[in-house]
């Protein structure tokens, strides 16, 4: 890899560790009901799963990106 090619791959690798510790350490222990107060009501908490999915779905979307585009500057 030329040095020109190495700075973007460093920052892409940089950027798809923060989006598995996103996913993992923080949209993961979002969606453990015990994160949560215990008097939060049942509804709310499975409005916050769903909109969590949303979120970890694009975040998952974001990674495939970052892949394809490290893909791209390694070639």
């Amino acid at each position: 890899m030329t040095k020109d090619k190495e700075i973007p791959s460093e920052y892409l690798a940089s950027a798809l560790d923060l989006e598995d510790r996103m996913s993992l350490e923080i949209y993961g222990e979002l969606l453990d009901r015990n994160s949560w107060p215990d008097n939060l009501d049942e509804e709310v908490f499975e409005n916050i799963k769903q909109l969590l999915g949303i979120v970890i779905r694009e975040t998952e979307m974001h990674k495939k990106a970052f892949l394809e585009l490290q893909k791209k500057i390694k070639q």
